[in-house]
């Protein structure tokens, strides 16, 4: 802890700029899938979580779309529903554009809400996933088990992440609602939700060990101003991991592994 202190307030060249950030979501993938399988008994349960959350999100996407996409439509003129000719045809692929973003939107919110819940919910599973990683990166011995401190740590991990989501949900929560009540507008205001997703992703995924640590809230804070382009990478290669299929269901514990190798190598840096 008075290493991170003394660190707080100097000012750090890391060498993992936002493309070697960027490169964790992968390696993270690559470590609890393919170099150690055994890691299996601690990212079972949250991938089972992750998949049912994705299926809710897409079927709910299929059948809202069209209601959504209805509802949007009525903030314009009443008028543009009774326009023939070319400028009716016009309007017609206006329409078909709003409903489609009203599709891609849905889509976007219900993965946030499954980054969000599944977090908290698949806490204990994920901390104890870093704590395994760690200890394969560096060697060092996991604290001896005791009942309490396992009762503890999911006390902690828990109120960890709901605290981050809740706050997550105060800052973007209004950006995602005014992407769907205010055209245009609002959809630009949605770019600026999604970047700040990815660092969010980057911070929560990169806070295991620095939890385990007992690092402050201005530690963790001073640590991500200094490795912000890093964590910035980080964040954005989990966030792109959750538009590919398939690859979304196994997303979790590969970002756990890679916040938790990203984390080891910048505390590296900085002894």
């Amino acid at each position: 802890m008075r290493s991170v202190a003394r660190g707080a307030g100097a000012v750090v060249k890391s060498p993992v700029g936002f493309a070697r950030g960027l490169s964790y979501a992968v390696r993270g993938m690559r470590f609890v899938y393919l170099k150690h399988p055994k890691l299996a008994r601690y990212w079972l349960f949250p991938v089972l979580i992750t998949g049912l959350a994705l299926v809710a999100v897409f079927y709910g996407a299929g059948s809202y779309n069209e209601d959504i996409g209805a509802a949007l439509w009525s903030l314009f003129p009443e008028s543009w529903n009774e326009a023939t000719g070319w400028v009716g045809g016009l309007l017609s692929a206006l329409r078909w554009v709003v409903e489609l973003v009203a599709a891609i939107l849905i889509v976007l919110l219900g993965l946030v809400l499954v980054l969000l819940l599944s977090s908290v919910v698949a806490a204990p599973f994920n901390d104890a996933l870093s704590e395994a990683v760690e200890h394969i990166l560096t060697g060092k011995p996991a604290p001896p088990f005791s009942f309490g401190r396992m009762l503890a740590d999911i006390v902690r991990t828990v109120r960890l992440e709901l605290g981050k989501a809740l706050l997550y949900l105060a800052i973007v929560g209004p950006m995602f609602l005014a992407s769907f009540f205010i055209p245009v507008v609002g959809q630009v205001i949605s770019l600026a939700g999604f970047a700040l997703t990815a660092v969010y992703l980057g911070i929560d995924y990169v806070d295991w060990p620095a939890a385990r640590r007992d690092w402050s809230v201005g530690d963790r804070i001073a640590f991500t101003r200094r490795q912000l382009p890093a964590v910035a990478g980080f964040g954005t290669g989990v966030w792109v991991l959750l538009f590919i299929p398939l690859v979304n269901l196994l997303f979790m514990p590969a970002a756990v592994a890679g916040g938790t190798m990203l984390f080891v190598e910048l505390e590296a840096t900085e002894s």
